[in-house]
């Protein structure tokens, strides 16, 4: 089963990833670390990746990304080649769930959280003030709704439709998001 976990930044999606990947004992792959190593210009992409402590906030990356799509395309074309070859794997990237929204044995959940939740966890993360993570997630949050809409020409965040399970972890705590997901993925395998 492929498994792709989405949301806005700072919504719970590495975490619920690198957890179900443990449950199921699936291959995990986090996207944000996938990208780093392309931005890095390593010559080999790594499997093995780590969850995002906060480093692409403090790149000039979006900069880039505005103007220049290739590290995207790059990206998603690495990553759909990795669905392509492995069954048992769990994603947190926030376009394949609209890119492959036709494929059958593909999970999509979306984790969606409250702006102020959302800050008050990148804050914590990033060790950072909460003010510094609001304009953060501001200014992401709005350059990822217009840059994938410029690109693939879906409505990140706005357009639930293609996920087969949306859960709002605002009030709940990260034990109860795992074990509702958990219990989803179960329940279709």
């Amino acid at each position: 089963m492929i498994i792709l976990v989405c949301g806005y930044a700072a919504s719970g999606k590495s975490m619920v990833s690198r957890y179900l990947g443990k449950q199921l004992k699936y291959k995990v792959v986090h996207t944000s670390d996938v990208l780093k190593q392309f931005t890095d210009n390593q010559k080999t992409i790594s499997e093995k990746t780590k969850m995002n402590k906060g480093w692409y906030e403090k790149s000039n990356l979006m900069v880039v990304r505005k103007n220049d799509f290739s590290f995207d395309k790059n990206l998603d074309k690495y990553l759909l080649s990795l669905v392509k070859e492995n069954e048992n794997i769990v994603l947190d990237s926030s376009t394949l769930p609209y890119l492959l929204k036709k494929k059958k044995g593909v999970l999509k959940i979306w984790l969606k959280a409250t702006h102020k939740i959302r800050a008050e966890r990148m804050a914590l993360r990033n060790k950072i003030s909460l003010e510094s993570a609001d304009k953060i997630l501001r200014k992401k949050d709005k350059f990822n709704r217009a840059h994938y809409k410029k690109i693939y020409g879906f409505d990140f965040g706005k357009d639930l439709s293609v996920f087969n399970y949306v859960l709002d972890t605002t009030n709940i705590n990260i034990d109860q998001v795992f074990k509702k997901t958990l219990d989803f993925v179960k329940s279709k395998l």
